[in-house]
């Protein structure tokens, strides 16, 4: 996840809050990021950032209170890079639910990932493993990837504070059983997005 901070507040700082438990650190912004990968798969993403200090931070499986932080500067003057990418199909993170305007199929293609909300979301890409389900996905993800994996991370877009911020995802995709997956937390709860039913399986035919 990129993460950027403010101003006065250093890596350490945000760190230091991190392993006292927070998931948000005060004047933080997540600005999202392409999400779990299996360990040979990658992820391109194209996402506009501001001018500011930055740090790359992994919240997976306890990665955040043990990984080195990655902190790097978005200068105010550089490289003209505006020109957004060409989407194939659009996806939409609604409170509890995945909307898709197009169709996955087959071959590389670019997903456009909105966030119409009103709460903040994320999204996870997994190829399941045959004869595996959502279900199994769930609990493999509620014991952070401890075990057998039942799907494969092909990558996805993490949550940004600014809901309006649009990211976008090139992937290519082969036949099988995909799902879409949030695991953002409940507020006040041990439950995710994904509990409550924030997962959808796709099946793309040969």
């Amino acid at each position: 996840m990129l993460v950027k901070l403010p101003k006065a507040v250093s890596a350490d700082d945000y760190m230091a809050a991190v392993k006292a438990g927070s998931l948000f650190p005060e004047g933080a912004l997540d600005y999202s990021g392409p999400g779990l990968t299996s360990p040979g798969e990658t992820a391109e993403m194209w996402l506009r950032v501001d001018p500011g200090q930055y740090i790359i931070i992994c919240w997976n499986s306890g990665h955040a209170k043990t990984t080195p932080v990655h902190p790097f500067t978005v200068e105010e003057v550089g490289a003209d890079d505006n020109r957004t990418p060409k989407e194939d199909l659009v996806l939409k993170l609604f409170d509890s639910r995945f909307e898709l305007e197009g169709n996955l199929h087959k071959g590389v293609q670019v997903i456009r990932i909105e966030t119409p909300g009103p709460s903040i979301h994320e999204v996870d890409i997994f190829r399941l493993h045959e004869g595996r389900t959502v279900a199994d996905l769930n609990g493999w993800r509620k014991q952070q990837g401890h075990g057998p994996a039942p799907a494969q991370a092909l990558g996805g877009a993490l949550d940004s504070h600014d809901v309006s911020r649009v990211a976008w995802l090139r992937k290519e995709f082969t036949s099988g059983r995909y799902a879409l997956h949030c695991e953002m937390p409940v507020t006040n709860t041990e439950l995710t997005h994904a509990d409550v039913g924030m997962v959808r399986e796709i099946e793309i035919k040969e």
